[in-house]
């Protein structure tokens, strides 16, 4: 059993969608939300209920996609289109891509841009050096001085 469900009973509140349809949406909500989240499905997934209110909200926007009408008006010379259609350009809006993939991301995992700036080893390179972010040059000077210590700690 997956650990994210939602029913047709879960959008009763928001929508009057037909039952068969409504299951049809959700089965392809979580489907697509899975291609972006895999964790969603998990039996030991933490956050059920966060990622069932962006599967809700996805589901429900997709719903209303689509209605509005496109009409032409004209007055003397003037005449223009008006379109309050929504077109559905996808499943989920980048920001929900980003939340549902939060709540897989373990707690404490870095980022893209996460820098470890703990040194492991002794070293005579000075903090702001390149060789500590990973560098294979050395930008303190600390290979001028032939690894002697370049400032004394006070």
């Amino acid at each position: 059993m997956a650990a994210v469900s939602l029913t047709p009973a879960d959008l009763a509140n928001f929508a009057q969608i037909d039952e068969a349809k409504a299951q049809d949406m959700i089965d392809d909500a979580i489907a697509l939300a899975e291609l972006v989240a895999p964790c969603i499905t998990g039996s030991d997934f933490a956050y059920a209920a966060a990622a069932k209110a962006i599967l809700r909200g996805a589901v429900l926007r997709w719903n209303e996609a689509g209605s509005g009408a496109m009409t032409q008006e004209s007055v003397d010379d003037y005449s223009g289109t008006v379109d309050t259609r929504q077109p559905r350009r996808g499943m989920f809006w980048p920001s929900e891509i980003t939340q549902l993939q939060d709540l897989c991301r373990a707690d404490g995992e870095g980022g893209a841009f996460a820098v470890d700036t703990v040194g492991v080893q002794q070293s005579f390179h000075a903090d702001i050096c390149s060789l500590n972010f990973g560098a294979l040059y050395c930008s303190c000077g600390a290979v001028l001085t032939m690894n002697l210590p370049l400032y004394e700690n006070l």
